[in-house]
């Protein structure tokens, strides 16, 4: 069948796209690929109970509107505190967003901002990358604020995070 020729009936159809047996065939194999992905193992999608002792707020003490930034553009990935969206059930789109938190925690957790162990913050560096990664715009990640339009950061908010941020450095040093 080549694309010059054309069905009965449908002179501005070519016959290439039209094959009704495809409608039959194809539509009801995509449902039960649709299906059958829904039960493949995926990350774990959990909250872990963590010690509030332990976490950004309580060791860092930032100002609310820099706890406010953060939590509206990091926390979903970045913490125990994440709100998963509807889509984080339903394979293939649960797959990398739940891939995103699980990397997202293991990079940086503002719920366990304390390592095991430690009684006092010593990763300066950590706090160093948050306001580099916000200042250069590698996070929120591209297409994140596309669903999450809560999360995008304004200039002001990313410059207010920096100072903020800035200034813990500078004291701590």
């Amino acid at each position: 069948i080549t694309a010059e020729r054309t069905l009965k009936g449908q002179a501005n159809r070519p016959a290439l796209f039209h094959f009704p047996c495809m409608k039959k065939k194809i539509l009801p194999a995509a449902a039960v690929v649709a299906l059958v992905i829904q039960f493949l193992p995926a990350p774990a999608k959990t909250n872990p109970p963590s010690d509030p002792a332990r976490s950004f707020a309580a060791v860092m003490h930032p100002p609310q509107a820099v706890l406010q930034l953060l939590e509206k553009a990091c926390y979903d990935c970045h913490s125990h505190a994440t709100r998963w969206p509807w889509y984080a059930d339903i394979a293939p789109m649960s797959w990398p967003v739940r891939k995103h938190v699980t990397d997202g925690r293991k990079q940086l957790n503002f719920s366990e901002w304390l390592q095991p162990g430690e009684t006092q913050f010593s990763d300066w560096n950590g706090l160093e990358s948050v306001c580099t990664t916000v200042r250069q715009k590698e996070m929120p990640l591209p297409g994140y604020d596309w669903m999450h339009a809560e999360a995008k950061l304004t200039d002001i908010d990313r410059q207010t995070i920096c100072t903020w941020v800035d200034g813990a450095l500078a004291k701590a040093r």
